[in-house]
């Protein structure tokens, strides 16, 4: 006879009782947001470029939640906008650099940690808005070996 488990979970929930939501081991820096990149072709050659799911993976967060920050200005809007045809609209797409920027920002604010609870008590809006504002113009290198 096998021991009965402890009801740990109210009934009618899925997670048990004072379990955290999983955290990713970020011990190495790295959850694998840049897997799988948009390349696009600007200038006459192709670019890399991360959509909402790599943003929303890199600070782990909903791509519902940023585009909230977005509506609420704790995020500044895309800097490159892809009008596609599709019935889903445009598509924000973000390079490397801004990316990995706002990680190092979130890292520091305490965002990524769990540590801080709102967005807007930080400076990461600020800051955020300074680094798209120095990376606006910046385009992501050419991938000159393009097949």
């Amino acid at each position: 006879m096998t021991a009965r488990q402890p009801y740990d979970a109210y009934p009618g929930t899925h997670r048990p009782i004072g379990t955290a939501h999983v955290v990713p081991d970020l011990a190495a820096g790295y959850n694998g947001w840049d897997e799988n990149p948009h390349y696009k072709r600007v200038d006459g050659f192709m670019r890399e470029f991360f959509g909402t799911g790599h943003l929303s993976a890199a600070l782990e967060r909903s791509p519902k939640t940023l585009y909230k920050w977005e509506d609420s200005g704790y995020l500044p809007p895309a800097t490159f906008i892809l009008n596609g045809a599709s019935k889903n609209g445009r598509r924000r797409l973000y390079t490397r650099i801004q990316i990995e920027g706002l990680i190092a920002i979130a890292r520091d604010t305490g965002i990524l940690s769990g540590n801080v609870r709102f967005i807007g008590q930080t400076t990461f809006p600020s800051r955020s808005a300074e680094l798209f504002r120095v990376t606006h113009s910046t385009l992501p290198e050419p991938i000159t070996e393009w097949s």
